[in-house]
Order: structure tokens, then sequence, then C-alpha cells
């Protein structure tokens, strides 16, 4: 209990006039209200006996101004005690989001957003509520037992001794109760968190759920959530009925000891009748008191609880603020250097490995790879969102430690894979990125990033109002209004993380031809599984397994012969149509499948001419576990997902690979008709080359040798 007070008072400390008009106000409530009991005495003793009209009337005008005062306080304090609270919480509110703003991204990795909303929604209105009730009913009712227990010993020092042994015993009960009581209650938030986290993901994922049709999974997998709420909320409420009952019994028992204790006093003519009222009335106004402490005792518990969650938020550590050096940044041009930079998510499993790499300032560079080698995380360095473990990344020289991180981010430029709209109007989203440019700014902005005469189209432009995270708009758009907001930041650097990932082939040509003029003055970094839009960059860096493995230009690593040459040989020969649906194979390209290396070049052509074209969404399965597999999918363009089930019905599934353009899969279906053995989902959306195992035998039957010769191969491959 002392901790919360303590914490409250922590929170009042800022507004001390505001505070000490408060506790004024409620003193002069409190003191009527605490003393008037003892009217009883005087009226009695001193006018009813004695018949002394004068003393009576002169009491009862003392009464009134006092319970004018009394009211009158009381109102001020309510409009006082409303505003500090208000205060308080909106004071709590703006920390919370403040430190949220500070908190690195690796913590936010590692939350679900339910578990933090839940800070605001479940925890802030317990402290609401504890300090509304602690400083009215809590404060209210201890001054009225501790007036009343010195008014009671100077009625009667020997009863007023049992009800204050009695009134300890009150709270002994509460006390044991209490930490079985904060495990309660912090459990009970820990699920109202979870299942917070678990609406808002169903909410967001609701194209997901509806496409795959799992609705009735969601609905079981919420009522096991409800079933582990209901118990955690069942025990609170059982824990609530137990801190209010067992001090109700106990002030039971006290109620019914001075009962007849107070009334063998006054037979034994120990203490005059007017006394004996007066004490009896201002022991039950005590006993109301104590009684109303009783029912505050759960929400201290559970501010206590709240506290201790939102304390422990607050004390996160924040990302690194950088040093406070500004020079380097001065510059027009940026040169991004990394030395011997080595980074890891978790302890002893490196994701980059002793980096070293130079990047001229003016110049353009990509970073390529497959995924999970480590070029996405060297550009999450490079914005400062990580520290390395050993290393350093320099701009224009300087570590990048020793530069002030908000000054050196005012810098960049930078388009994700995925995206973020607020909420708020395109021009608001755009102008984000810049707020003190002009709406021709935005326009150009939007000009260059291609997506001006979808906004002109619209039927409020560029006031259309965005819904919950762009929502009502396409991948395609969202990113290009994403590359609009970068374009009007005119940054020295530009990060570009798979920026164009979600565009068609015509808008990605278009979309990199604008890149192509704003890096002419400005150093621009991309990361790309798609070779043909980085082959003019002027630095290639091959990443493999957190390794830089190979750098140089496009023709210097087709010369090298090594992991470039290798992806670039994977990825040529798939051609798309300009609008993105259709994709055929070269036969140079289909030679280069192991299963087909060596094949008569005519009878390639005529299995290149089976493969039909079929296009994904991101997030539908392509192929699912145990399906019977007919179909043989090589990927034009997009990215999937490989997943296997767990051996645990409950656990996630197994993420065995992350496929790309020219990779493929289900090569075993062309061989014979079996389950398949992962799901296949896409990531991205996905344009997929598909050959039918029915009609690649019908052509293979007319060759019998390169029909064995295919079977053989992919038995080998199989074994």
């Amino acid at each position: 209990m002392l901790a919360v007070i303590k914490n409250l008072l922590g929170y009042m400390r800022p507004y001390k006039l505001l505070a000490s008009l408060f506790f004024f106000t409620l003193f002069l409530d409190l003191a009527f209200i605490s003393l008037a009991p003892l009217s009883f005495k005087f009226i009695i003793d001193h006018a009813i006996e004695p018949g002394d009209k004068e003393y009576f009337f002169r009491i009862l005008l003392v009464l009134g101004i006092g319970g004018l005062v009394c009211v009158l306080s009381g109102i001020g304090s309510d409009y006082v005690l409303a505003k500090l609270n208000a205060r308080v919480q909106t004071d709590l509110r703006r920390k919370l989001f403040v430190q949220m703003q500070r908190l690195n991204i690796d913590f936010y990795n590692q939350k679900r957003s339910g578990e933090l909303v839940s800070h605001f929604s479940v925890d802030l209105p317990a402290i609401e509520g504890a300090m509304t009730s602690i400083f009215t009913t809590g404060i209210q009712s201890l001054v009225t037992v501790i007036i009343s227990i010195a008014v009671l010993f100077y009625l009667q020092w020997s009863m007023a001794l049992l009800i204050l042994i009695g009134g300890a015993l009150i709270f002994i009960g509460p006390y044991f109760l209490s930490r079985r009581a904060q495990a309660v209650y912090a459990g009970y938030k820990e699920q109202v968190a979870a299942m917070t986290s678990d609406v808002q993901e169903n909410v967001k994922a609701q194209k997901v759920i509806k496409g795959f049709n799992l609705q009735a999974a969601m609905m079981d997998k919420f009522n096991a959530r409800l079933k582990a709420l209901f118990l955690s909320s069942y025990k609170q409420n059982v824990m609530n009925a137990q801190l209010e009952r067992v001090p109700m019994v106990s002030l039971l028992l006290v109620h019914l000891s001075i009962i007849g204790f107070g009334s063998y006093m006054a037979l034994q003519g120990y203490i005059t009748i007017g006394s004996l009222v007066a004490f009896f009335t201002m022991y039950t106004s005590m006993g109301n008191s104590v009684f109303s402490l009783t029912f505050i005792i759960p929400a201290f518990t559970d501010a206590l609880v709240s506290m201790e969650r939102i304390g422990g938020l607050l004390k996160q550590p924040g990302e690194a603020a950088g040093g406070s050096e500004s020079v380097p940044l001065q510059r027009r041009q940026l040169q991004v250097e990394a030395d011997q930079v080595t980074f890891s998510y978790n302890p002893n499993q490196p994701v980059l490995k002793q980096i070293s790499l130079s990047i001229p300032a003016g110049t353009t560079a990509a970073f390529v790879g497959s995924s999970g080698s480590g070029k996405s995380t060297m550009v999450q360095l490079l914005l400062g969102l990580y520290e390395p473990d050993s290393g350093q990344v320099r701009i224009n020289g300087s570590s990048l430690q020793t530069l002030d991180r908000s000054l050196y981010r005012e810098q960049i430029g930078i388009v994700f894979q995925d995206n973020f709209l607020f909420q708020g109007t395109l021009l608001e989203n755009i102008r984000i990125s810049r707020p003190v440019a002009s709406f021709d700014e935005v326009v150009a902005a939007a000009k260059q990033a291609e997506i001006h005469d979808y906004i002109y189209s619209l039927p409020d432009g560029y006031e259309t109002q965005v819904w919950d995270e762009g929502s009502n708009f396409s991948g395609g758009q969202r990113q290009r209004l994403a590359i609009a907001r970068a374009i009007l930041r005119d940054p020295p650097l530009l990060l570009l993380d798979e920026a164009t990932s979600a565009l068609d082939p015509i808008s990605e040509a278009s979309i990199n031809e604008t890149f192509a003029k704003l890096g002419r003055d400005r150093t621009v970094i991309t990361v790309t599984h798609r070779l043909a839009s980085i082959a003019g960059a002027d630095h290639i860096f091959v990443f493999d397994q957190g390794n830089l493995v190979e750098n140089g230009s496009h023709q210097q690593l087709l010369e090298k012969g090594g992991t470039y040459k290798n992806m670039w040989d994977k990825q040529s020969g798939l051609s798309l149509s300009n609008g993105g649906q259709e994709a055929s194979i070269h036969v140079d390209r289909l030679s280069r499948l192991p299963f087909f290396h060596g094949v008569d070049l005519d009878v390639l052509k005529e299995i290149a001419n089976l493969f039909n074209t079929e296009t994904f969404t991101a997030g539908q399965s392509i192929l699912s576990e145990g399906d019977t597999g007919e179909k043989f999918y090589l990927i034009a363009r997009g990215r999937v997902e490989v997943t296997q089930r767990a051996a645990d019905p409950d656990a996630e599934q197994n993420r065995l690979a992350v496929l790309e353009d020219g990779d493929h899969f289900g090569e075993i279906a062309l061989l014979e008709d079996i389950p398949r053995t992962a799901t296949v989902t896409a990531i991205t959306p996905c344009v997929l080359l598909t050959l039918q195992r029915k009609v690649l035998h019908y052509i293979l039957s007319q060759y019998p040798d390169i029909n064995a010769y295919i079977r053989r191969t992919l038995k080998e491959r199989r074994s």
C-alpha cells in the first residue's frame, strides 16, 4: 500500500500547488464529517438533560456553518482532484509514448503490439481508478478513523484500545493475502494483453483468414484464449472477494465486542448516556470508514501491479542516441564505410561476420544475396537501428556512434519492402518526411514516384483519407507513396530495401529509372534479390551466410564466375510480359535445370511451351503439406516461404527455406504421384511457371531414351 501511495505522490509532485489545494479542501471536508458525531455528547449532556435551549441552538448554528463549509470544500476537492487526475494520466500517457519512441527496434521485435497497447488500455485506467479511490474514499476513511480513534480515547480509553486492537486484526488477513493477490492480478493483466494481441492480429490478418477459410480455426484458437482468460478472471474475482470478506468478518467480531463492552460500561456507570451515544455514533462512523477501506484494498493491489508493469517499460534501455558530432553530416554527399563489422541478434549466432566495405559518396551500391544472407541487416546497421558487436560503421570518416543520431537520420530517405501508411490524408502521409514541404513539392515527388495521376483521379485527391494502415490501397500503391515520401525528403543518402518488390515489371522499370536519376547527386544503397534491376550499379556487394563473399561491378562479378554469376544465371532466361501476368522460360534456362541438363534442344523447346503461368497474391497458399503433387513450380518473380508442420500441433510451423526469383520446387511431382512434404506460401505477389506431370509425360513418351534419362535423374535427386 505504501508503495502505491508513494508512487501516486510522485506522479503528483509536478503539481504541488494543485495537490496542496486538494488536500486543504479535503481536510476541511473530512474534519467536519469526522467530528460531527461528537456533537451528540454536547447536545445530550449539556443541552437536552439540563434543558438549555440557548446552548442547543448554538450547537445547531455551529453545525450548520460547519456543514456549509464541508459541502463547499467537498465540491472544490472533487473539481481539483478531477483536474489533478487528468494531468497525472496525461503525464503517464506522454511518458509511456515518449519511451516507446526511444526504445530500440529489438524491443519491438520481441514484444507483441497488444502487450504495449494494454499499458494504455488496462494499466493506466487501473492507476486512475486507484488514485480516485485512494484520494477520496481512502483518505476520507483513513482520516475519519484517525480522528475517531482520538475522540474515542477522549471518551473512553479502554473501549478505544479494544477498537484499535480489533482494527489491526482487520488488516492482517489482507496483508497475508497481498503476495498471492499480486500474482493473480499480474496473471490476469498478462492474459488481457495476450487477448488484445490476438484480436489485433486477427483484424490485420482478415484477408489471409478468409482466403484460407480459417475462421473456424481462429475461433477455436480464440476460445482457448478465452478459457485461459476466464480462469484468470475467476481467480481475480475470488481474490477480490477474499480481500473484502476477511476484513468484514473481523469487523463484525469487533462490532459485537464493542456493543457488549460499551453497554456494560454504561450499566456500571463508568460513562454517561451521552458519552455512550456519542461513542457508538463515532464508532459506527469509524466502522463504516474501515469497511470502506477494505473495499479499496483490491484497487491498491491492482494499481501496484500496473505501476510495476509501467515502471518496467519506462526502465527499458532506449536505443543509442549517438554522440554530438555533426560536422561530417554538413556535406551534401555521404561516404559510407563498414570496418570489420560483426553483428548478431542472438549470442553466438552472428548474422554478419567481419564485414568491410566502402561506398564512395555520390555512387550507387547494391547489396545482394539469398534470403537470410545478412544484406538487410547491414542496412539496419547503416540506419543505426542496431549497434555492431564489433567493428565500426563510418559516415564521411566518422564513426556512426559519435554522430548525432537524430541529425544523421534526417539525411536519410528510406523505402522498406513493407511500408506503413498513417491515418490521415495522402498529403499528410507523403509530407511526413518533410513537414515544411509545399503542396507543389509534394506533387512533384508524387509525379516522380508515378502515383500523382492515381491520386488526382480520386474524388478527394490528395485529401483522400487513409484507412487502417493503408488498407484502401494496393501494395504497389502503398509502395509508390513510400517512394514519394523518400523522394520528397531529397536526402544525401537513399536506402532502398526491396523497394520495388510489390510493383509490376513496367512500374519497376519506370521507378528504377527514377531512382537512377535521383542517384546522380547522392549516395544510393539498394537491397534487392532481382539482379537485373542493379546491373548498372557502381558497386555490387554479394552476401552469403553473413559473409561478404564478392564485390565489384556487374561485369566484373560475371567474369569472376562465382556466387553472383550463379545467381545471375538462375534468374536469367525468364521473361515477363509488360503487365507481369504472363511468364515464359528460354530453352537455355530450361537446360540449366539439373534434370533437363543435356536434353536435346528441340525436345526442350517443346517442354518450354508446356509451361503455364500462375499468379499468387501475398499470403496465398501455393501448395499445402499432404496435398497430392502433380506440378513442378519455377519462380519467375516473387518470394515464397517453405514451411513444415511441427511435431507439436500447437507450435508454429517450421520455416525450411525462403525461395526467390529463379528458384524452383516440387520437382518430385514430375516423377510420381506422392503427397507434398511441405507447405509453400507466397510472401510477395508471385508469378510462377508451372509444368504438369501428365503433360510432360505425354511429350516424353515420344522420346523413350530422354524419358528414361529424366526419370533416372529425378530419382537420383530424390534419393
